[in-house]
Parts: structure tokens; C-alpha cells; sequence
């Protein structure tokens, strides 16, 4: 395992390569200012400056970039709002930034789809969507993020109890390939392609449009704000609710109360006492309000604190406030390292249980303890992995904003609740502080590893295409 935190590559002055630019529609920037600006990503922990960033219009002009990069033994990274942790997006060679390809394209209302472009962020659907009373049925917290970007990770949201991740929600796909191949892919068509960019991290192809499931949404939430004190009835409410989908949304996360200063092995260290905040929301139609009784008869919350009514819009973008204080207070432009991992339910409650006894509330520097009880079978893509056999399952993460004297130390210690957690059967997911060998890698995907080579050669033979990151 790779314990560096703050690896830099720079590149020197970029040539004009005009040679490129005959050969896009779309923007050729080779300046100081506009490389500069794709060099990190949300991590704030490594920096690659690429030779050129190529701003396409269409799915043509990331091919003649991937036929270009062979040409000329350059690699090839794509990125959208690169909300990765850890460089998964970089390069120092040709960066394909694809938020130059943004439009909605169309939307079947009867059938319930919607076709976009990959760089389209989510906000951006949500909004077109919700005049007509439409939604995507899985949303991540952070709206500002690109579909083609979290369709290369899985995409979670409260609503993946019910409907998967954001990759079970892709009709089909189109996708440049790393040999240059502009392919449509779906589960009936080219198959093993969409199921290898499908949570592929970009080392396959470049997803640059995407044909997504919809649902109809009730006009209105309640969302009920209830705190729990202790994980073991916390563990079993949820249970019950992944069971009957009494709710359409289940959100929580771990709040520290902090106690004071205590002594462990001879050093004075801030400890906490850990709540459960569980936000569980309904969706209802004005005039037909919930059931409060019906909906939380038999749950044993330590306490509800608040019931809270939004419209469906506003509850998609109900992060945005808190996204606003992280940026005010510093936390948004300090660097990342989140540890993000999918815990067997059994082992789970121990496992939290001890890292959160040896984490001090200070650590976590404005960003919190995330919480996703959810189905051993939620997600029916290959690549993204959860633990096998498993009716339950419970997402875990540390998502902190560290000042970067402590990085190094908060690496150390994340990586170390990840091999715990590995160890135990956990999986981690793939956007976050990621410092794995060959060896983690293929502990990771199991059996689909010598597989993920053989279709890494198939479809990008030349290796062009984020071969940074993972060692296909």
C-alpha cells in the first residue's frame, strides 16, 4: 500500500498541438490557466497537470483524441466534476473534460426515460425533470456532480434501498472505447462493455452518453427527524424498514457529543459519546399526508426530534445549505481523505463501534460519519462490489476536511480502518482515499479480476486510459 498523500506531477509548457485541433470540433486548451484548472480533483491531495485539455462536442471528438494519445504515446484521462478523492480522473497527459457536453437530450415521459449527455450534472436533470413531475430514482447527496461521473462509480443515494445505485439505472450507454470505438452498449447489446464501464472507474472508455431510468414523484416530502443513542436498535429499525420500504428515503450518519479529555496509553486524547441521527422521509400528495403512527409504530428511536415538510424539489437539493457552510468556513477547500466501505452487516456494529471509540470528534475537522444501511443485493452491476451473501449490508464512511500539517497523519490512520475492514469482508467504494497495491485490487474485485484484464486489453489495448490508478 502506497502511503504518500500528496504526490505532485508537473508538467513543463504545453506545445499548441494544433495538429489536435484540426482534428476536434471542440476546444483545444493548451494555456497555463485552463490546465492548471483540471489538475486536482475534490481530494485536494494530488496533483497532475496534463499536456492539454480537449473540451468535446461530441462522442467523435473523444475518438479522434483516443486515436491521437496512440499516436503520439500520450495517456488520456476523462473527467466531469472529478468529486474523487485521490486522482482517479488525473493526468499529465490529454485530459478529456466533459463538461463541455452538458444537454439534456431527451425525455419520453410515457416511457420513463431520459437521454443525456455524460457531462449533464444531476441538479441540472432533476430541474428539467421536475416541472414534469418526473425524477431520476436514485439521486446522490451532491447534485453537482456529472451522471457520466458517478456512473463510473456506482452513484449511492437514500433511495438505493429501493432502486439500486445509479448504475441500475442505466438503459444504455454509449462509450468511446480506449481503441478509439464509439460503441452503444445496453444489457442486450455489447454487453460486456456496459457492464465493464458500469462502475469501471474510466479504464475501459469514456461513457459520453447515457439513456437512465425515471420515476413519477409525488409533489411533496415529511421527513422524520429521529435520533438514536445506541447502534443495536438502530440496526434493528433498519432491518425492518429495508424489509417493508415503509419510507422512500433512509439517511443517517453518526454525530459525535463530545465529553471531554481522557487518558489512553499514557496519552490525553478528546473522546465522544456517538448519536444516530435517522432521517426517514415519504413522499405524499397535499391533502394525503402520512400515517405518522402507521410509519414509525415499532421503531425504537431514543428520541424524534423534528417532522419537516419540503417539496420534492427542495428535498433533492436539501444538502446545498450545508454545502454552503463547508465552503464559508473552509472545509470544502481543505483536502479529503475519505474512507468509504460496505461492511457485512453482522461484523459491522463492532467494526463501527471500535473506530468510532478511537476517533476524537476533532478529527473530522467540519465533515461527518456517514451511515447507508441497504440490501446485500442492492446493485446488480458486476464491478460494483459489495460483500457476498450478505441480506443486509452497511455502508460506512469517515468523510473528514483535514488541515494538511495532520494529511499524512489522517491517511495513515484511514488506510488503517480500511485494511480493518477488509480484513472482516468489507468492500471499499472506489471514489474515495484509495491506496491500494495489486494485491488490494485483486482482493477487491475477486474473481472478476483476471477478467477486468482480459477486457482491458480488448478495449483499450494501448493502455491510454487511467492506467495511473489501477494495474490492469
Amino acid at each position: 500500500m502506497s502511503s504518500g498523500s500528496t504526490r505532485t506531477t508537473t508538467t513543463t509548457a504545453s506545445a499548441a498541438f494544433p495538429d489536435l485541433k484540426a482534428l476536434v470540433q471542440g476546444e483545444v486548451l493548451t494555456d497555463e490557466q485552463s490546465r492548471r484548472a483540471v489538475s486536482s480533483d475534490f481530494g485536494r491531495m494530488v496533483e497532475r497537470v496534463p499536456r492539454v485539455v480537449v473540451r468535446p462536442r461530441t462522442a467523435k471528438d473523444v475518438a479522434a483524441v483516443m486515436k491521437y494519445a496512440r499516436e503520439k504515446g500520450l495517456k488520456v484521462s476523462s473527467r466531469g466534476e472529478a468529486h474523487t478523492q485521490t486522482g482517479q480522473g488525473l493526468t499529465d497527459g490529454i485530459l478529456v473534460d466533459l463538461g463541455s457536453m452538458h444537454r439534456v437530450l431527451s425525455v419520453d415521459e410515457k416511457g420513463l426515460t431520459s437521454s443525456v449527455e455524460a457531462g449533464c450534472k444531476w441538479r441540472d436533470l432533476v430541474l428539467f425533470l421536475d416541472p414534469k413531475g418526473l425524477v431520476p430514482p436514485v439521486l446522490t447527496n451532491n447534485l453537482g456532480v456529472t451522471i457520466g461521473g458517478t456512473l463510473s462509480v456506482a452513484g449511492l443515494g437514500i433511495s438505493s434501498f429501493k432502486y439500486g445505485a445509479q448504475v441500475d439505472n442505466a438503459l444504455e450507454l454509449e462509450v468511446v472505447t480506449g481503441a478509439g470505438d464509439v460503441v452503444t452498449c445496453s444489457p442486450s447489446k455489447e454487453r460486456d462493455l456496459f457492464d465493464c464501464v458500469r462502475s469501471g472507474l474510466g479504464q475501459f472508455g469514456v461513457i459520453t452518453r447515457a439513456t437512465l431510468k425515471l420515476r413519477r414523484r409525488l409533489p411533496m416530502v415529511r421527513t422524520y427527524f429521529l435520533l438514536y443513542d445506541d447502534l443495536d436498535p438502530f440496526m434493528k429499525d433498519s432491518e425492518v424498514m429495508l424489509v417493508d420500504e415503509r419510507f422512500d428515503y433512509m439517511e443517517s450518519w453518526c454525530s459525535p457529543c463530545p465529553q471531554g479529555i481522557r487518558k489512553v496509553e499514557g496519552e490525553n486524547l478528546a473522546f465522544a459519546q456517538w448519536f444516530m441521527p435517522y432521517h426517514l422521509t415519504k413522499e405524499f400528495e397535499p391533502g394525503k399526508e402520512p400515517d405518522e403512527k402507521r410509519l414509525l409504530a415499532g421503531l425504537r428511536h431514543y428520541k424524534k426530534v423534528h417532522v419537516e415538510d419540503k417539496t420534492t424539489l427542495d428535498f433533492s437539493n436539501r444538502l446545498n445549505p450545508l454545502f454552503e457552510i463547508w465552503k464559508r468556513i473552509g472545509y470544502w477547500d481543505r483536502p479529503h481523505p475519505w474512507m468509504e466501505n460496505i461492511i457485512p452487516w453482522a461484523a459491522s456494529k463492532e467494526y463501527i463501534h471500535t473506530v468510532l471509540e478511537n476517533m476524537q470528534p476533532q478529527a473530522l475537522g467540519g465533515g461527518h460519519v456517514l451511515l447507508w444501511p441497504a440490501k446485500g443485493n442492492t446493485s446488480e452491476a458486476p464491478l460494483f462490489k459489495v460483500p457476498k451473501n450478505e441480506k443486509f449490508v452497511m455502508g460506512f464512511g469517515i468523510l473528514p476536511g483535514v488541515p494538511r500539517e495532520f494529511l499524512d497523519l489522517a491517511v495513515s490512520k484511514l488506510n488503517q480502518a480500511s485494511e480493518l475492514g477488509m480484513m472482516i469482508g468489507a468492500k471499499r467504494y472506489l471514489s474515495g482515499l484509495i491506496h491500494f497495491d495489486e494485491s488490494h485490487w485483486e482482493a477487491h474485485f475477486e474473481e472478476d479480476w483476471p477478467r477486468m484484464k482480459a477486457l482491458k486489453k480488448k478495449y483499450d489495448p494501448h493502455l491510454l486510459l487511467n492506467s495511473h490508478f489501477m494495474p490492469l
